[in-house]
């Protein structure tokens, strides 16, 4: 069955129906704003054998449900719905394939943020600092300790549904239902990884570019731990993600470092209190060509957005060290001592 959509995105009434024809496929788009039902059924696959002596015949019964299970309605719950349109995807998606990078403000219903923000505060969540000094050092959250608003927002970014959202975004293939671009050509003067997928420009040609976010190129994800030294990468090619929820503070920093192996990765940011940030505190999040110091990109804390930037291995990143000026924001915010970010690796 075949289902309509509401202004908000919703499943209304059955607009088709496809029933089972003998030797007939069909073909119809899936995406995180369609909607679809498989009744419960059952395929009979027989193959017979005939032979001297007589014929052998196997059979095959698969019972199944949906065969896409996963949860969508969870975007709906978070998202806001301007992210949701398959319009305002293809757009982000042609941007991104352009510059390998894009900044999706507002990316969270207004609610939901506040509600996030608000569960950030709560004196329960245990952090611990994360090193070595050589490295880095900020602090991280024990999941164990976080509220259920930070919870359910960690599901929100390893859920099936945003490996398939974060697809339509980049045009990378998060998810079996994504398409491949596999045959497509590599644009002029960019080379094409395994996946086909555009990877950033040569080094040279991209540190000639401005670092104020309109260029972009990829790095090394020391920040999370789970993906400090490539173990979260699949041999297989089954898409992966690592990530964590951190917090960053006067003194607070990463460094470059060749210590990991990365292959083509994309980064994904998200910022919460993040209110009267300036850039001369520091702790944004800067790409570096390999062996070279002239900035390619320059991501800023800001509140309730998304970064999302695709990098190679050629690509390094660091978090500004978080200097004295910062503590002159208490002036405006006496309980703001820093803001927040998940930080989050994902490989296709």
């Amino acid at each position: 069955n075949m289902f309509s959509s509401s202004e908000h995105f919703q499943p209304q009434q059955i607009t088709k129906s496809l029933v089972p024809s003998w030797n007939t496929l069909v073909f119809f788009e899936v995406s995180p704003v369609s909607f679809h039902q498989a009744r419960s059924c059952l395929f009979s696959v027989a193959s017979s054998v005939g032979g001297i002596g007589g014929e052998s015949s196997s059979f095959l019964k698969i019972q199944c449900s949906n065969p896409f299970p996963f949860q969508h309605e969870i975007l709906y719950e978070w998202i806001n719905q301007v992210y949701l349109d398959l319009d305002s995807q293809a757009q982000i998606q042609e941007e991104f394939e352009e510059r390998s990078e894009i900044l999706l403000k507002d990316f969270l219903k207004k609610e939901k943020y506040q509600l996030l923000c608000e569960a950030l505060e709560h004196k329960e969540i245990q952090w611990s600092s994360r090193g070595p000094a050589n490295k880095r050092l900020y602090e991280a959250a024990e999941e164990d300790s976080l509220p259920d608003t930070l919870k359910k927002f960690l599901q929100l970014l390893r859920s099936e549904a945003l490996f398939l959202l974060l697809s339509n975004f980049t045009g990378l293939k998060l998810h079996f239902l994504a398409p491949s671009d596999e045959d497509e050509d590599a644009g002029e003067g960019q080379a094409a990884d395994t996946s086909g997928h555009s990877s950033p420009k040569p080094e040279q040609e991209e540190a000639e570019q401005p670092a104020n976010g309109n260029s972009h190129q990829p790095h090394q994800p020391e920040s999370s731990p789970e993906a400090q030294d490539g173990e979260t990468q699949s041999s297989s090619g089954t898409p992966v993600c690592a990530g964590e929820l951190r917090r960053w503070t006067h003194e607070h920093y990463t460094l470059v470092h060749d210590s990991q192996a990365t292959e083509f990765a994309l980064d994904l940011l998200f910022f919460c209190g993040c209110e009267d940030w300036d850039p001369e505190y520091g702790g944004f999040t800067s790409y570096i060509a390999k062996g070279e110091d002239e900035e390619l990109l320059t991501v800023n804390p800001e509140d309730n957005c998304l970064a999302l930037v695709y990098r190679d291995k050629e690509t390094m990143k660091f978090v500004k060290y978080i200097n004295h000026r910062s503590l002159a924001r208490l002036n405006k915010h006496p309980n703001k001592t820093g803001f927040w970010d998940f930080s989050f690796v994902y490989y296709e």
